[in-house]
């Protein structure tokens, strides 16, 4: 039987293609196969050949495919023309009012006789025979109905053709069931609804003439959470690693991004993904030293000795301080002073201490900090023979001034995720990893309402110049629906932010919403109540596991709650080993491992705010807007559903 279907739908895609007096007829054979093949759709070229331009275009559940017939292999310098000529025609390629991104076509070579397959991702070369598998054999991009409707919209000089025959796996006719809006409201919707993981073909036509700028330095964008700046950044990484054959970084503060969003650009750009490399920026700068021959020493147990050593020395003036802690002094250490590679106190005297400003440290208190608290630990650190991370950034910077990347070494793209959070010393080192050029390609991206550290700095502090208007904004929110928004929307984190370099940025309350319901539930809990209550409402909530993440406050908390949902019956792991390939698991961690990162629902265990800043001291209210910011963040990582519990005690 199937069989026979076979052949009818070959008989049918002969005689369609019969039709097309453009077509010769070796390319007619050729096309037979692919449109005879169930949920598959031509583009065919009305008119005259021209060398090196697309003859069609192949649609189906795997991709959009380019194919051009040659009876020559071209030249590599050609590959470039052959991309440019394969993008143009499908500018306005679209479904749900989301357009197709143009650099997800693949371009397919074809030739006569047998030649063996290959591909250096930019350029399949395939011969006639191997057409089809080359086609089909893939992962699956579309289902049947996002390829019809794609192959549905209007190409220039392009002619659509498709067998309406009955297929043995969908409803030959909707018509009657919807009308057109319905079905564009509801394709508009599930692909606004889809995880970060999915957003591969289809962006916002904003989103899309962003990934399509061409910037001739280093550029920054910027927008509040949800806005799909991670997407554009990927994006962007596979639409120049399409046209370009050099190595790429994707690095950023947070450990458990890199990974995740390694996955996501090899689907991009899969013939790319051996060029790119996903990493923390830590984990490179320790490879990078150690492949230099750089000596360093990264002693944790020796950090920790050196500063209790410091902090005895201190702590009876120190702790004097109101709303302050051993945890705000050793900031003082890790995100001013040696974060911005303070020479002197004198430079420090003058800086400006980002976040910290409630504690008045007038010189000489500075002069204490420094001479007391900062030297003593450095002491401890160097009778020690240790380093911390950020002596590390520091090695990094010297040695790359002194030696840049070699040719083999070099990255063409660099690609920095949550830049805020970045500090200074270590913004001068992914600007030495682009090669420190004013054209140097990097891109930097961002939010100053996410920053969840205190003691950020702009970019032109740390010398990367964005000059020309190299920076973008991105204000439409794709990631939450309604309720959650509107939730986040009312956390009383800044009401006004810069753009990472001193200029007015746009704050969540800003964005613009376009998903509707969604489901927010607020609970005012103590610490033991929330032992029960958490996996009360995650049962209430009857959702996938694997679907679900739990933020809780502090590291420490992370074990203790793994503990509880197992006991309840459900699977988890900490968010910190999750890659994104997990499908049964809870994810368990803190906002300084979630961020970045979305999921359908979120269970949020938070302190409860206070309930009027004015109220608290300087320090106090520096720390409850930090607190209100990591709020902000993690309840934004929910697309669908939220639930809070907020810690009384």
């Amino acid at each position: 039987m199937a069989n026979i279907r076979r052949e009818r739908r070959l008989r049918a895609a002969e005689q369609t293609l019969a039709e097309q007096a453009d077509l010769s007829s070796p390319e007619r054979r050729v096309l037979t196969g692919i449109l005879a093949t169930e949920n598959w759709h031509l583009l065919t070229r009305r008119g005259p050949r021209r060398t090196g331009h697309p003859t069609a275009f192949a649609i189906g559940p795997t991709g959009v495919f380019a194919l051009v017939f040659a009876a020559a292999t071209p030249d590599t310098a050609e590959f470039g023309d052959l991309r440019k000529h394969a993008e143009e025609p499908l500018v306005r390629l679209a479904t749900a009012g989301f357009r197709f991104v143009p650099h997800m076509v693949e371009i397919v070579v074809v030739f006569p006789g047998r030649i063996r397959a290959e591909s250096d991702g930019r350029v399949h070369l395939v011969d006639e025979a191997g057409l089809l598998d080359t086609l089909i054999r893939r992962e699956r991009r579309f289902k049947p109905a996002r390829a019809a409707q794609l192959a549905a919209s209007h190409v220039d000089k392009f002619t659509r053709l498709h067998l309406d025959l009955p297929t043995t796996d969908e409803p030959t006719d909707l018509a009657g069931l919807f009308t057109e809006t319905d079905l564009n409201d509801a394709e508009r919707e599930a692909v606004l609804a889809r995880p970060i993981s999915d957003w591969m073909t289809f962006l916002d036509p904003a989103q899309l003439t962003l990934v399509q700028t061409t910037f001739t330095g280093p550029a920054r964008i910027s927008g509040p959470a949800g806005t799909g700046k991670s997407v554009v950044a990927l994006h962007r990484m596979a639409h120049w690693a399409k046209r370009n054959q050099g190595r790429l970084l994707f690095t950023t503060f947070v450990k458990t991004l890199p990974t995740f969003h390694e996955r996501g650009f090899a689907r991009l750009a899969p013939r790319a993904a051996d060029r790119a490399v996903f990493t923390g920026l830590h984990a490179w700068t320790v490879n990078f030293l150690g492949k230099r021959e750089v000596p360093f020493n990264l002693d944790e147990k020796a950090v920790d000795a050196a500063l209790a050593d410091a902090w005895r020395g201190v702590r009876d003036t120190l702790d004097k301080v109101k709303d302050t802690d051993f945890g705000y002094w050793h900031d003082e250490i890790d995100r001013v002073i040696k974060g911005r590679g303070l020479p002197n106190v004198e430079a420090y005297k003058q800086v400006r201490r980002r976040g910290r400003e409630g504690i008045s440290l007038h010189g000489k208190r500075r002069e204490f900090v420094w001479e007391h608290w900062y030297e003593p630990y450095q002491h401890g650190l160097v009778t020690r023979g240790a380093h911390d991370y950020n002596d590390l950034i520091s090695l990094a910077v010297e040695e790359l001034r002194a030696r840049p990347l070699t040719e083999r070494e070099s990255f063409d793209l660099v690609v920095v995720d949550e830049v805020q959070d970045f500090t200074l010393c270590q913004l001068q080192l992914v600007y030495e990893i682009a090669g420190a050029r004013t054209n140097s390609l990097l891109l930097l991206v961002g939010d100053g309402q996410q920053e969840v550290y205190a003691g950020g700095c702009t970019l032109s502090e740390a010398g990367i110049p964005l000059v020309g208007g190299r920076g973008r904004v991105l204000r439409t929110n794709y990631r939450n629906r309604a309720a959650v928004l509107d939730y986040a929307r009312r956390i009383e984190a800044s009401d006004t932010v810069d753009d990472l370099d001193g200029g007015t940025g746009v704050v969540l309350r800003d964005s613009d919403a376009t998903l509707p319901d969604g489901k927010v539930v607020e609970e005012h809990l103590t610490r033991y109540q929330a032992e029960s209550a958490l996996p009360r409402a995650i049962q209430a909530a009857n959702l996938t596991n694997a679907d679900i993440a739990v933020i809780v406050p502090y590291r420490s908390h992370i074990s203790r709650y793994l503990t509880i949902l197992r006991r309840a019956g459900f699977p988890a792991i900490p968010l910190e080993h999750y890659d994104g390939t997990q499908t049964t698991d809870i994810k368990v961690g803190t906002i300084h491992r979630a961020k970045g990162m979305d999921f359908t629902a979120v269970f949020l265990l938070t302190k409860q705010p206070p309930t009027n800043l004015a109220d608290l001291t300087p320090a106090a209210r520096d720390q409850a807007e930090l607190q209100a910011r990591q709020h902000l963040v993690a309840a934004s990582r929910a697309r669908d559903h939220l639930w809070v519990g907020l810690l009384t005690d």
